[in-house]
């Protein structure tokens, strides 16, 4: 689960620093939240 929720990061930066449409720029900021949030989460679960 942590691979996928840095895989959303990543994602959401990606959108962020592209400059070919502006909608994946727009939904930049919240997919990279969103992939913030589930690490967090994420992480505090045991192994």
């Amino acid at each position: 689960m942590e691979m996928l929720a840095c895989i959303v990061v990543a994602l959401g930066i990606f959108m962020m620093l592209q400059p070919f449409a502006l909608v994946l720029y727009t939904w930049s900021f919240v997919t990279t939240l969103v992939g913030t949030v589930m690490f967090m989460v994420v992480s505090k679960f045991p192994d």
